[in-house]
């Protein structure tokens, strides 16, 4: 199975990419749904440093855990219908299983955190109880803990980085094919991150990655006066800081070479026929094959989220601002 992925830093636009791709009529595309338990806290990538990288007895045994903690949050509920309705029921079925190849053995036995994952109150009420058994009943068995949770289990791996990375392509690719309809392309978003990415394609047989960028002068005046959600800084200084803090990783990592692409999102928008012939040629697919061209992104539609500061009402001295900090991040629309 091949996949293709988008990779970006927040309302930077790489769903022109993901709809774009999903105009040709030989990828299976998951819209725009984020799939990012690899990339994510307690996700795969924190799983390998635990049981492969940076094994201990009780570490390793509590990052499964929380991975199966990850998983049933992303199965969902009544009221948020998560990565199951996409699955089709198969998502935490393909993730115990994975779970079962990585471990080694099972036993039922706890350590601390297995109580501070039940609360704080659950925690400190055992270790009074603990401490006022050893003052009376105990007094004389000072090494004796009181045991409140029999039936917990404790989970043993410590794979090989070869096991791990097998485990989890096999992994990967039978909960994607589970749906995905014997495609031989799978568009599939945000299921790596824009750093570090040369980690994240080891947990794939064939990916292509795209990370995409955009003016931070439109992200900028989005997010203050369109979108509001407070997820990035809308104070300019602070947003010029956090825009350098994100691209970063972009000074000392390579993001092209045979897996990876940049892409600049007006880029799709001001030179559409020569980026969208640059990306099906390195993606391999035919332009006859796009049967449902600019049904999904329409550069015409998107042109209205480009220089956003020249058509909202906003503060030109907080533009002045970001031109200045992040001068080599502007698109030169003259130039587009």
């Amino acid at each position: 199975m091949r996949f293709i992925s988008c990779a970006s830093y927040y309302g930077s636009g790489s769903s022109a990419i993901t709809d774009f791709v999903s105009e040709f009529e030989n990828v299976y595309s998951f819209t725009d749904e984020e799939f990012r338990f690899i990339q994510d806290p307690d996700g795969v990538s924190d799983l390998e440093y635990n049981l492969v990288e940076n094994f201990n007895r009780h570490n390793s045994g509590h990052a499964i855990k929380r991975y199966k903690k990850l998983v049933g949050f992303y199965c969902g509920n009544i009221f948020s219908k998560k990565y199951e309705k996409f699955f089709k029921g198969n998502w935490k079925k393909c993730s115990d299983d994975y779970i079962d190849e990585l471990t080694d053995f099972t036993y039922k036995g706890w350590w601390q955190y297995d109580l501070l994952d039940k609360g704080d109150f659950f925690y400190f009420r055992k270790r009074i109880l603990n401490k006022i058994l050893k003052l009376t009943v105990w007094r004389n068995q000072p090494e004796r803990t009181l045991n409140t949770m029999k039936k917990e289990i404790t989970y043993c791996a410590h794979p090989t980085e070869k096991k791990f990375l097998e485990c989890t392509k096999r992994y990967i690719e039978n909960l994607f094919g589970s749906v995905s309809q014997n495609a031989d392309i799978v568009m599939v978003d945000q299921i790596v991150p824009p750093t570090n990415l040369k980690r994240y394609i080891r947990y794939f047989n064939d990916i292509k990655v795209f990370v995409v960028d955009r003016d931070p002068r439109d992200i900028f005046v989005l997010e203050k006066y369109v979108w509001k959600d407070g997820i990035i800084p809308s104070d300019v200084e602070d947003f010029c800081k956090w825009f350098k803090y994100t691209r970063n990783h972009r000074l000392i990592e390579q993001l092209n070479d045979d897996n990876i692409c940049f892409i600049q999102f007006e880029d799709m928008v001001y030179k559409y026929d020569n980026t969208a012939k640059k990306i099906a040629d390195w993606l391999g697919l035919e332009t006859n094959e796009q049967a449902k061209k600019m049904q999904y992104f329409n550069p015409e539609n998107s042109i209205k989220n480009t220089h956003t500061w020249t058509k909202i009402n906003c503060d030109l001295a907080e533009i002045d601002y970001i031109e200045k900090e992040l001068y080599n991040y502007l698109y030169r629309f003259e130039e587009g």
